[in-house]
């Protein structure tokens, strides 16, 4: 019972030690802390980390430095030590989740932008020159090309004027036929992206 007693004695004073060892920032100290809970942490970062490119080992590195760099943290026991390290860890991945998260918004909002900007460029050109396209064409291709040109798709101008969507569709078509034996490849071009926007 004695030699019992003396080891568990032994052990918190060689852990108190350590902690105190530490918590100054003992180099030795410190990679024996690092030694102690590397497998630990490598294996919750691995889980966490699963599906990224990030590598777990970085991860454990940079939660150590972190912890090194903070040399006014200090710790009351070993395992307020070991919380914290796993708590940073998981503030890491969750700050890695949202920036990942931010950057792929970012990404989808500027295509979306961009898009943006090339229609309304398209736009204002073609209506530049839609009085003089619409006049090369018969009065109900005009009419449909006409609404096109002013956004609606083609569900909203068979609705509008009270015809087929097939129709709507056939018009347009016939009225595409009819404009590139009149007019420029390049305007054909930009009228024909400027309806597959719509």
């Amino acid at each position: 019972m004695d030699i019992v007693t003396v080891s568990n004695k032994q052990k918190l004073s060689e852990t108190d030690n350590l902690l105190e060892r530490f918590n100054k920032r003992d180099i030795p100290a410190f990679g024996e802390v690092y030694s102690l809970y590397y497998d630990d942490l490598f294996y919750y970062a691995l889980k966490l980390y699963e599906n990224t490119n990030i590598e777990p080992q970085d991860a454990v590195h940079d939660t150590f430095l972190k912890l090194w760099q903070q040399s006014e943290t200090k710790f009351k026991s070993q395992g307020d030590l070991k919380a914290y390290l796993f708590v940073v860890i998981r503030n890491d991945f969750n700050q890695f989740i949202r920036h990942n998260h931010y950057v792929e918004e970012y990404k989808k909002y500027e295509i979306q932008n961009t898009r943006t900007i090339e229609f309304d460029i398209l736009e204002s050109e073609l209506r530049g020159n839609c009085k003089y396209i619409l006049g090369l064409l018969p009065e109900e291709c005009a009419e449909v090309l006409r609404l096109f040109f002013e956004g609606l798709n083609t569900e909203e101008i068979a609705l509008k004027l009270g015809k087929t969507k097939q129709t709507i569709y056939n018009k347009k078509h016939e009225a595409i036929s009819i404009l590139k034996k009149k007019i420029s490849k390049e305007d054909i071009f930009l009228i024909t992206l400027f309806l597959s926007q719509l």
